[in-house]
């Protein structure tokens, strides 16, 4: 057995995987350029700057992405590998942005992971077969696929009935207690 933070994964081979749109990481490039001129120009600061972002964008970036049946797995620079069980997958949406398509799973908890696959298609319906495997059946979890709408049903979105009726009759205080006053609450102040 595997143990990813705290989770368990047994030597199962993933159902589908993808490596990162690009491959090449010019952040992390970038920042160890800086890192280099900050030791030739004798500049920590430069140095120390540059050597950061680095780290931060090796850790940050990633490289691939694994879809097991339980749970999707992201990949970024050693030693950090992420897994997301599926139980804390909300849904995924697909977004069609001017920089290209972009996958994006939602949590549970509300938090939002922006995947940038090479064949984002495919990948996207592997990800919600094994999603609609994991849940098959299950009702009352988080868990809504990619085809349903913002209120949990397929198709176009309706309005909510939240159970509050239209109109709502005011209370009319009994016309015997109008101008008296009540000695119980003489000592609270207003």
């Amino acid at each position: 057995m595997i143990e990813y933070c705290g989770m368990q994964q047994t030597q199962e081979q993933p159902l589908h995987w993808d490596s990162h749109r690009t491959n090449l990481n010019l952040t992390f490039i970038f920042a160890l350029i800086v890192a280099v001129i900050g030791i030739f120009g004798q500049n920590p600061v430069l140095f120390v700057i540059g050597i950061g972002v680095a780290i931060y964008s090796w850790l940050t970036t990633p490289k691939q992405y694994l879809i097991y049946r339980d749970a999707l797995v992201i990949i970024y620079g050693r030693p950090r590998i992420k897994p997301y069980p599926f139980q804390e997958i909300s849904h995924l949406e697909a977004l069609s942005l001017p920089i290209g398509e972009r996958l994006r799973v939602r949590m549970t908890n509300g938090k939002r992971i922006m995947l940038l696959t090479k064949d984002s298609e495919t990948f996207r319906a592997r990800l919600d077969e094994a999603l609609e495997a994991f849940h098959g059946g299950q009702q009352g979890t988080d868990y809504q696929g990619s085809d349903y709408n913002e209120v949990g049903q397929r198709g176009a979105p309706q309005e909510i009935d939240a159970g509050i009726p239209d109109e709502i009759e005011p209370e009319i205080p009994n016309e015997t207690n109008l101008g008296e006053s009540s000695t119980e609450n003489d000592d609270v102040p207003y």
